[in-house]
């Protein structure tokens, strides 16, 4: 996304035109869900695309109220006379939520002439310092954000009498409480919920120089607590063989995954997963389809669970007591016919997959209608399917 800034003189705006490990486990699971947790001489027109989605737009006065501000002043005396030039830089706030929001930047300098605002770290490509105006308010408005992030604005003030103030202001946005270290995903969350299903493909993993993992599964429980029932798919890298390894699988916590050797599965494969409770409310039905080839397995197993939650995933596993390294998958996994047989909606939870401080995995916005999101590799959502 772009940003322009168009600056005219002193007195008019700068316009910026926008173009989970949760739950600690009291056992090793390689499926648990981890949570990581201006100038007035300027006659012609400027404009500067930025980088990042801010928009900016200024009033015509400078507010006289903001929660948080900073000043300095340089004098200096010339013949007897004295001399100072000042300079303020206020925001409306110094914090801003993940999902967004609007802050008030307000600029003031008592006799510059020549005015610039730099950041860092740089959100937009271009100039920086950029041109504004030396007096001017102006309202930034954040989009959402999954990591947290924080910038240094510095606000800097020339006069005629080559004095120069400099102030700085931080603004910072807190990240996304909802992202793992091994799920991206949707999670449903609910009571009595007695099934999910779910259909998706198999992704391609690319050579990475260590081992890397990507596993796709439907399941229900294990968001808020250590009962899960699931099964899926896994893609697991070995640089030894030079190539990705792929097996069904299906779980029930605590025991480990258990593998499905009679369905060999290919990279492209339709696969449709099916959970679902029985009539005596003690044993679960578990289907993996594999649609491309027409093979299908089914087993019957006990199962108590909490039912509060049922989940679409893209997962990086655990072997041992850490996280692997998701592989690099592509092309997009996409869930689709999601339904979760009976239950009560509480919410609808949007995943995305952080390791090592950056998002490796990013799920769409979710179509409701029809029952479907994709999950893309990197920390740009893909559009919904």
């Amino acid at each position: 996304m772009g940003v322009v800034i168009e600056h005219e003189s002193l007195q008019d705006c700068i316009v910026r035109d926008e173009a989970r490990v949760s739950l600690p486990a009291n056992r090793v699971n390689p499926h648990a869900r981890v949570t990581e947790a201006g100038d007035a001489t300027a006659a012609r027109l400027r404009r500067l695309v930025l980088g990042v989605a801010v928009v900016l737009a200024c009033s015509a006065a400078v507010a006289s109220a903001a929660s948080a501000a900073v000043s300095a002043r340089t004098c200096s005396v010339t013949r007897g006379r004295r001399a100072c030039e000042t300079a303020r830089i206020a925001v409306s706030t110094t914090s801003v939520a993940y999902t967004g929001g609007t802050v008030t930047i307000h600029l003031a300098a008592s006799g510059a002439t020549s005015c610039t605002l730099a950041v860092a770290p740089a959100f937009w490509s271009g100039r920086n310092p950029v041109p504004v105006a030396c007096r001017g308010s102006y309202v930034a408005r954040v989009p959402r954000t999954v990591l947290a992030r924080r910038w240094i604005f510095r606000f800097t003030a020339r006069n005629r009498r080559r004095q120069v103030v400099v102030v700085r202001q931080a603004l910072a946005q807190r990240g996304d409480p909802n992202t793992s270290s091994n799920w991206s995903g949707y999670v449903f969350e609910g009571f009595g919920i007695t099934g999910a299903r779910g259909t998706f493909n198999v992704p391609a993993l690319s050579p990475t120089p260590g081992l890397s993992d990507t596993t796709e599964w439907v399941g229900v429980d294990g968001n808020s607590d250590n009962t899960l029932i699931q099964a899926g798919i896994d893609e697991q890298y070995i640089p030894k063989l030079g190539h990705a390894v792929i097996t069904p699988w299906w779980e029930i916590l605590p025991a480990s995954e258990t593998p499905i050797p009679s369905m060999p599965v290919a990279v492209g494969d339709s696969i449709t997963v099916a959970i679902q409770e029985q009539p005596d409310l003690a044993t679960w039905q578990i289907t993996e389809t594999d649609n491309t080839t027409g093979q299908t397995f089914t087993t019957m197993q006990p199962y108590q669970g909490q039912q509060t939650s049922a989940e679409w995933i893209v997962e990086a596993p655990s072997i041992g007591s850490s996280v692997v390294t998701l592989g690099v998958y592509a092309p997009r996994v996409t869930f689709s016919g999601l339904s979760i047989g009976l239950g009560v909606p509480v919410a609808l939870d949007r995943l995305f997959m952080v390791q090592n401080d950056a998002v490796v995995s990013s799920p769409s916005s979710f179509d409701g209608a029809a029952g479907a999101f994709s999950v893309a590799y990197g920390p740009n959502p893909p559009p919904a399917p």
